[in-house]
This record gives C-alpha cells, structure tokens and sequence, in this order.
C-alpha cells in the first residue's frame, strides 16, 4: 500500500474518522466537567550541594564534580519520594486536621428547600465522599484528637502501627485524595537548573491542605535529611570509640607489665643501667688488675728490706710489739678503705666522722710503730753501707703500702664481684624487656591510630551536618485561585489520539485485506490480465452512472481489438465468461457486453445456462441452454446456436461457476476468448488459480479479467479520469496573413 492508495483508504472511510474523534472527545468533555479544582503551591530549598560550605575545605570547588552533584541531587529526590517520607507526611497532615476541626466550631446544616428540580441539584453538586469521610468517624476522631498537636500526632501514629485493620492504616494506603501517601505521589520535586535550589510543587483540592502539606513535607524532609547525613557516622564513630577504648586498656596492661618488671628487677632506665653496669665492671676490672700490680711491686719491695733488716736484727723484728701494731694498722687501712668507698656512694654526716676518727687513729698508730722500730735500731748502722734508719723508715713506707694495697686489693675484688653480679643479672633481662617494649609501642600505636580515626570520624559528622543544613528559600504560600484546568488539553489529546489510533486501524486493516480491489493488484495476483472492470454505484448520481457507461464502453472496445487477432476462420467471434463461485457477476457482464457491441451495430450473439430463466427472457439474438447436456463430448457451439450465424457475429456464451457445478468443458475448445468475472472485494484462492490452470490446458484462448464491484477510484485510473470542460474554450489565434490574390481574378 502505497501513499496514495492510504489517503484513498482514508478518505474512503471519513465518516468514521471523524466520528470515532468526536465521540471520544464528547465522552471526555461529559466525564471531566465535574472534576475538583486544583489548588497548587510550592516551595524552594537551598541544599547547598554544588556550593556548600565544609569543614574539609575546598569551598570553592564544586565537590567532587557534576556526576557527583547529580548524584547527591538524585538522593534527595529519592528521599522526599520515598514511601516512609509520604507516609509520615501523610500521618501528620491527618492530625493537623483534626486538630483544626477539633478548634473550629462545627458549622449549622443547610435548611432543605423544596421542590424536584432542588433535590436534583442537591444530587448532583453533593460529592463524593472519600475514605477520609467513611473510615475517620466522629467517634474516631474523639479518639485521636489530644489536647495539643503533639499529643494527636502521637495518638494517629500509635494508630496507624496498630496494624492493617486500623481505620488510620487503611486511611493511609487507600485512594484518599488529600490523606493517603498515594495522593501525595503527585508531589513533584525538581532541581532548578543547574542551581543549589531544589523546587517541590503540590497539587490539592483544598488550599489550606496544601499549603500545609508542603510545610509539613520540608520539617519532614529536612529532619530525615539531617538523620541520614548525621546517622551515616553514627556506627563508625560508634566503632571507633570502642575501639579506641579496647586499645588504651591493651596500652595500659602493656605500661603496668613493664612498670611491674622495672619494679620486680629494680630498674629505672634499663639502657642507662645497663651501659653503666657495663662501664662499672670494666672499671673495676681495670682498678683490680692495676692495684694488683702495685701489691705485688709493694710486696717486692717489702720483702727486700725485711730481708736487709733481718741481717741486722731479725729476732728485734720478731717483737711481739711490732707485730701487734702492724696488724692493728692492717686493720685501720681496710676500714679506711671501706669507709671511703661507702662514703663515694652514699655520703652522710656519721660516715664522715667515722672515717675521720679511723684516719686519725690509724696515723697515731703508724707514729708509735715508728718509734717503736727506731729503738730497737737506733744505734744499728745500714746494711752494705746503707744506714739502718733509712732501712727502718722504707720498712715502716712499704709496710705501709702493702697493708692499704692488701686492704684495697680485696675490697675491689669483691666491688669488681658485685659489678659483674649486677651486670649477669642485668643482661638476661634484655629480650623480655625489649619484648615488653615493643608491647607498649604496639598498644601505643593502635591506640594513636584508632584515636586519629575517631577524630576523622567526628570530623565528618559534624561536616556532614553542616553541609546537611537545608535552608527553605521561598516558603510554601496559600493559593487562592485554582490552577488552570486541563480539560482542553485533554479533549484535543483525545480527540488526536483517537483520530490517530482509527486511522492505524484504518490503514492496518487496508494493509491486512488481500481482496483484488484494483485492476493492477488484480493482474499481479491472477497473473491474467483485466480486460475491463465492472464500477461499484455507490450513489445513483449522474457522474457514476457516466463512469459505469465508460467502464462498459471500454470493454467493449477492447473486444473490438481482439477481433482484429487472428482467429478460425468461417466462424463467429466466440466469448465464454467464467467465473469461480456464483454471484460474480457473470449475467451482468454479458448483458452488458451485448448491448455495447449492438450499440456498435456488431451482430451479438447469448448463450445463458437454463438456470436463469427468471432472469432471462428468450430472443432472437438470446437463447437458454443446458449445461448438462453440453457435457456430452463433441458437442460444439455451434450444435447450441446453430449455422444461422455470420462469421462476423459475436456469440457470448455464460458458463455456470466451475468450481461449483459441472459445466461443458468442450465448448472451451470453440472460445476465442475467455473472460473471467471475479468480484473485486474477495480474495483470489489457491483453488481459483488450480481450476483456470486446468482450463488453460484444454483451451488455447486467452484468459481475461473483467474485475466487477471496483470503487470508483480504480474505476478512474483503468479507464481514465474525464477532464472537466474549461470556461471558455481555448482557440489558438493564427498570426495574421495578408489576403492573397485569387488565381482567376
């Protein structure tokens, strides 16, 4: 189907293109005119997403980009459309009502008028009552009205978590147009360009319910907001002050374990005593070895002037006195020496006298056993030239020396016995204190560690708050006209919609239909070409009945080219018309055929089956057979008119509907031309292509369509469409000549 044929189509069917628009716009007009008006409003938010202020800094960038501004933006609309928003909008809205119903005093009823024509009018201006006037009862609403909104709010929300079988819970999933979360499904929310203002619009039948339904939404919006900014640090700070707490205890048991080991093993700074502790036992290693060196020089030394003295006096050495005082003073110098060392370490006012008190004795001492010496040598002279004074006085010096050297030579062995204890027991404790060491440091760590992420962790909540902070920009305002009705958007809406969706169908069914309607669709399909075409009257007008008399006028002049083709010679142009079913039109064409070829003054010449002898009246020229008795074989055309007729007649012989009945196959033979009448609103079926198949094995005549019903559009494009008469006819003017001169003048 092409363009044209689809206008055609189109304007073939315009009663019901116009009337199917018509009706769906009378039907919207008569259904929307008792529609509630709307009252809408709105309200706008500064978010501060694109722009906000943070206490991460970077004010002046644009967060994390425009995927993630349309991200947060996306969020927020999430969370105002979001069913646990609208139902608590919805929840509040309820008791704000009932609390201003519960403060107006109730209004007196209307007094009844009288008369028919008011009892109508009542009916049909009463309303509709909603689920709001149906579930929420007076009695109901005793119930839930407290004394302060607060308390009403608390007493609906208490009843709409009852349970599915509360009158509140039904209320707020019901089709409410004011109380339902489902009415407020028409809340539109929309970021303002490409801004930090976000614009929520509502729509309601009552302008106060609107107004404050937008106000009730932002307090709610804004809240959730807020909680969800704030409540997405909550667990993580929750973790992380647990964690922290956890990470000082570990950090504390570590610091008591290493104070508890410094306590048990006497240590203040393990490093320190441990270096000192090396750096005593080393000292006092060295003082041991360099004051046993000095004893044994002294102790040389003492044996080579006892050795001298005994040559002069042994047995006066041997005195008992001598002997005496030199122990004694023995005595003196270790007590000299242990004082001195103790006084080095821990000194004090009683350590000091005693010292003094020993050191004076011992000096005493050391004068007596002096003198003591000298008088018993006193008149001796020196061994090998050496006087004996000075052998007394070197005795009474390396005496001396050896006893302090003796003294002082085991006191540093055992302070060098204690260094080396103090060091062995120092030195094992290594590991388990660089063991509990490293404990502490661990536990030290983790806890800065955790302590540094609960210091992020606040640091986002409270930027999060800040950046949280909705600020209403333009409060939502009392409506006080309705907006502007829809009603005309909606009939022109429909009426183009319905219009469309008829010509769709208009057009599919054109599409979907595989009648032969047109003679070029015709020949395609049958592979036979169309001889002439039968026009369908619509309308007994005159142009119709010209364009019948046309079609029929060119018929006729295409048999007459045909005569013109070579056929038998010595017999009469013979025509069979076919067709496949009955009711194609056969009669007609025939009759119709007749009379234009004697319009033409061409001998005619009609055969009709004996069935149509209601229909046909016998003649001269028309004659009634018998198809039965044309079946027997050799029966000829010319057994059924007979020889009366002139080689330049034309005789049309009707055949009954071969698919059918019988009819006389052997009359095909004669044919000089098969014409097949076929109606143009049916389809052409496989069995109509087998039987003319068949038929075209027995007949060397050529098959042709006359195409009967044809609209009168396909009428026009296979005859020709007539052009309409100018308003004045068009005379070509000839140039002007000059008059020639006669020949015989």
């Amino acid at each position: 189907m092409n363009a044209q044929e689809l206008v055609r189509r189109l304007l073939r069917h315009w009663p019901l293109l116009l009337l199917v628009p018509l009706t769906t716009a009378a039907s919207i007009f008569f259904f929307s005119r008792f529609q509630d008006k709307k009252y809408e409003s709105d309200t706008v938010l500064y978010t501060g997403i694109a722009s906000g202020f943070k206490i991460e800094g970077g004010n002046n960038e644009s967060g994390q980009g425009w995927q993630a501004t349309a991200t947060a933006f996306d969020n927020l609309l999430s969370l105002i459309n979001s069913r646990d928003t609208r139902e608590e909008v919805a929840l509040r809205l309820l008791a704000w009502r009932l609390q201003e119903e519960a403060a107006r005093p109730p209004a007196a009823p209307a007094a009844p008028t009288g008369g028919v024509l008011s009892v109508v009018q009542t009916k049909l201006a009463d309303k509709k009552k909603t689920p709001f006037d149906l579930l929420i009862t007076p009695s109901l609403k005793a119930q839930l009205t407290g004394a302060t909104l607060a308390a009403t709010t608390q007493r609906v929300t208490a009843a709409y978590q009852a349970g599915p079988a509360s009158p509140v819970y039904k209320l707020v999933n019901s089709k409410d147009p004011l109380f339902s979360e489902n009415a407020l499904l028409t809340i539109n929310a929309a970021r303002v360009k490409d801004s930090d203002l976000l614009r929520i619009d509502y729509a309601a039948k009552d302008p106060l319910l609107c107004e404050k339904t937008l106000e009730i939404l932002t307090q709610v919006f804004i809240r959730k907001h807020k909680e969800l900014f704030t409540g997405q640090n909550e667990s993580v700070i929750t973790y992380f002050t647990q964690s922290v707490q956890k990470a000082a205890d570990r950090l504390r048991e570590a610091e008591q374990r290493l104070l508890a080991f410094h306590e048990k093993h006497n240590i203040v700074d393990y490093d320190k005593q441990i270096l000192s502790s090396t750096d005593e036992k080393q000292a006092a290693a060295d003082k041991y070895a360099q004051l046993e060196m000095q004893y044994a020089g002294a102790s040389s030394t003492l044996k080579s002037v006892e050795g001298s003295l005994s040559k002069r006096g042994e047995s006066n050495l041997k005195s008992q006195e001598i002997i005496r005082l030199r122990n004694r003073l023995s005595e003196l110098n270790n007590q000299t020496s242990e004082l001195e060392i103790m006084q080095q370490a821990q000194p004090s006012a009683a350590t000091a006298a005693r010292l003094a008190s020993v050191k004076q004795e011992a000096a005493k001492l050391d004068t007596q056993l002096g003198e003591t010496v000298s008088s018993y040598y006193n008149d001796a002279h020196a061994s090998h030239g050496v006087a004996v004074k000075d052998l007394v006085s070197d005795y009474s010096k390396n005496n001396l020396q050896v006893e302090d050297l003796k003294s002082q030579l085991g006191l540093m062995r055992r302070q060098r016995e204690l260094a080396a204890g103090q060091y062995n027991q120092l030195v094992p404790l290594g590991a388990e204190i660089r063991k509990i060491r490293r404990e502490v440091e661990v536990a030290e760590k983790e806890y800065l560690s955790q302590m540094e992420g609960l210091k992020q962790s606040k640091l986002s909540q409270q930027n999060g708050i800040m950046a949280s902070q909705l600020r209403v920009v333009d409060p939502p305002y009392l409506p006080t006209q309705a907006s502007g009705s829809k009603l005309l958007l909606l009939l022109i809406g429909g009426f183009m919609g319905a219009f469309l969706l008829t010509g769709a169908g208009v057009a599919a069914t054109g599409l979907l239909n595989t009648a032969l309607q047109s003679p070029a669709y015709a020949a395609k399909v049958t592979s036979f070409p169309v001889a002439g075409v039968v026009p369908k009257l619509t309308a007994p007008d005159a142009l119709q009945l010209d364009q019948a008399k046309r079609a029929e006028d060119h018929l006729a002049r295409q048999l007459l080219l045909k005569f013109q083709q070579p056929r038998r010679a010595g017999q009469p142009y013979t025509i069979g018309v076919l067709s496949s079913q009955g009711g194609e039109g056969k009669s007609a064409v025939c009759a119709s055929l007749a009379a234009s070829l004697r319009e033409l003054n061409i001998s005619t010449f009609s055969l009709y089956p004996d069935d149509h002898s209601f229909q046909i009246i016998p003649a001269d020229d028309t004659l009634l057979y018998s198809p039965l008795a044309a079946l027997a074989p050799g029966v000829s055309v010319a057994d059924l008119t007979g020889d009366g007729l002139a080689p330049e007649s034309v005789v049309i012989i009707e055949f009954p509907a071969v698919l059918e009945t019988a009819y006389p196959a052997s009359l095909l033979q004669d044919l000089d031309l098969i014409l097949v009448a076929v109606r143009a609103d049916r389809a052409w079926q496989p069995a109509d292509r087998t039987v003319f198949k068949n038929i075209q094995s027995v007949t060397k005549a050529p098959i042709e369509l006359v195409l009967n019903g044809v609209l009168p559009e396909y009428v026009a494009e296979f005859i020709g469409a007539r052009l309409r008469p100018a308003t004045s006819p068009y005379r070509p003017a000839l140039p002007a000549h000059p008059q020639q001169a006669l020949l015989n003048s």
